[in-house]
C-alpha cells in the first residue's frame, strides 16, 4: 500500500475509533495524536503501526458476537485491502485486554453445534492466517486443526 493511501486509511480508522468512543472528531488533532502514539509521521512504519492498532481497537469496540472475529473481522482474504497487515492487526488485537479470550470464545462458538460445517468452512481465511504465522504461533494460537483449537480454548 502506498503511503498516501495508508494515511487515508489510518484517518478513516481513527475517525471510526473516535466515533466508537463517542468522542468528538477533531481532524486537527489527528496528526498530533499519531505522532505522539506512533512516532515520526514521515515514516511508513509509523502509519502501519497506527493502522494496525486502530483496526484492532475498532474490532474490539465494535464487537457484537465473538464468533464474528473468526468469520468476518479476522477472516482475511487476498483481495482485502488490509490483507498485507493481517498478522500485525491480529497481534495488536491479542495485546488488548481479553483479546486472546475473545478469539478463544469465538472459536468455541464457531465450533459449537449451533454452526454447520459449511459455516465453519467459511472461516478459512482465519485458519490460513494462523497457519502462516511466523513459526506456527500467533501469540499463543497454534496451527492445530479447528477441533484442537477449540479443545485448547476450553481447557484454559
Amino acid at each position: 500500500m502506498k503511503l498516501r493511501e495508508l494515511k487515508e486509511r489510518v484517518f478513516e480508522e481513527w475517525k471510526d475509533h473516535c466515533w466508537f468512543k463517542r468522542s468528538v472528531i477533531q481532524p486537527e488533532l489527528f496528526k498530533a495524536e499519531i505522532r505522539k502514539d506512533f512516532g515520526d509521521l514521515r515514516r511508513k512504519v509509523t502509519w502501519e503501526k497506527a493502522l494496525c492498532r486502530f483496526r484492532a481497537l475498532n474490532a474490539k469496540i465494535g464487537l457484537v458476537d465473538a464468533y464474528t472475529l473468526i468469520l468476518s473481522t479476522f477472516n482475511f482474504t487476498p483481495d482485502d485491502w488490509d490483507y498485507e497487515y493481517r498478522h500485525q492487526i491480529v497481534e495488536e488485537f491479542l495485546m488488548l485486554p481479553n483479546g486472546l479470550e475473545l478469539i478463544k470464545l469465538g472459536l468455541e462458538q464457531l465450533l459449537s453445534v449451533d454452526f454447520t460445517s459449511e459455516e465453519r468452512g467459511k472461516a478459512h481465511g482465519f485458519f490460513e492466517l494462523v497457519r502462516t504465522a511466523t513459526r506456527g504461533e500467533l501469540s499463543g494460537i497454534t496451527t492445530k486443526s479447528p477441533r484442537q483449537l477449540a479443545a485448547r480454548a476450553r481447557a484454559s
